[in-house]
Parts: structure tokens; sequence; C-alpha cells
């Protein structure tokens, strides 16, 4: 018995720190790690100063949640995802529009702790989302008429609203239906 304790200590010793849970979705788990990776990747692409703090954290883990609920209505109505040669196109368009070289790009990724793999990643999952948003909520947007020249634009921004109204709700309902459960560790400093 004795060996087989010294064994499984030796082998966690080496395994390392397992990451702490942060939040429970369901019957899914979102690790410390995930949420802190939110925090760095959302603020790189705002532009705002690296800020970790428990506030930050909370509003982070808030959206994965959401996250985790629009990736399991995916997974359920087999939407297609983005295409990797769309995750290339959109990072090279991010780097682009918000750096003037490769190198500034590469610094910033660095000063906020993410790799340019995540970022891609991130980007991906964003584009996956909207697709989702259109599709799901789209059919459900009576009376508005995309081809109209006059009011093209009130009648496009009167959609989305009305879009972002619908998933809204329907985030709504999918919290209440799911246990969420936020680990307090996780969000103290």
């Amino acid at each position: 018995m004795r060996c087989l304790i010294a064994f499984a200590t030796a082998w966690m010793a080496v395994a390392g720190v397992v990451d702490r849970v942060a939040v429970v979705v369901g019957n899914q788990v979102i690790t410390e790690s995930e949420l802190l990776r939110e925090v760095r990747l959302t603020e790189f692409m705002n532009g705002e100063p690296l800020d970790l703090s428990p506030e930050k954290r909370r509003i982070a883990a808030e959206r994965l949640v959401d996250q985790q609920l629009v990736r399991k209505e995916m997974e359920i109505g087999s939407y297609p995802p983005p295409s990797p040669q769309e995750a290339d196109a959109m990072l090279r368009k991010f780097r682009q529009e918000h750096y003037p070289g490769v190198p500034q790009f590469r610094a910033a990724l660095e000063k906020y702790g993410i790799a340019e793999e995540e970022l891609k990643q991130h980007l991906l999952w964003q584009l996956a989302v909207m697709r989702f948003t259109d599709q799901r909520f789209h059919i459900l947007t009576p009376g508005v008429s995309a081809q109209s020249t006059d009011g093209q634009s009130a009648d496009r921004a009167s959609k989305e609203s009305r879009v972002d109204e619908q998933m809204d709700a329907w985030l709504k309902q999918q919290r209440a239906n799911t246990r969420i459960q936020f680990k307090k560790g996780a969000f103290e400093r």
C-alpha cells in the first residue's frame, strides 16, 4: 500500500499542478486557465490594458457560460464550423488592421500572454457564433426586407437588434434550464 501511495504522489509531482475548476455548466467544466485566457484574448482584441481582476474574470466567466451553451446547441444542430482558411484570413485581417507589422503584433501577443494559435481559434469561434446566430435567429425575424434600397440601413439595424434580443432571450432560457455553478475560489484575488 505504501508503494502505491508513493507512486501516486510521485506521479502527481511529475504531472504538475492540476487546473482548478472555475465554473460548471451542466456536465461541462470551465477551468481557471480557460477563464484567464478569455480575459487575455478579449482585452487584447479590444486594445485594453491587461486586467486579471476578479471582476474581469467574472465577466469572462459569464461569457464562457454563454459560449458553452451556444457550443452545445451548435453540436446538437450540426451547424458547420468555419474552415481553417477562414481563420487564417481573419487573423491576417486583424493583424493588418491593428498592427503596422508582424514584430509589433508578436510583441503584443507576448505582452498579453497569448499564442497566435489561441487568437486564431478565438477569431474562428467568433465567426462560428455569428453564423450560428444568423442561421438560428434570422428565420425568426419576420417582416424585414433586406432588398429595399430606401431605409436599408435602418432595416438592417432593426433586424440585428431583434436577432440580438432573440439571442439574449434564448440564452436566458438556456441558463434557466442548465445547472451553472461558479466556484468562489476562481473569482477571489
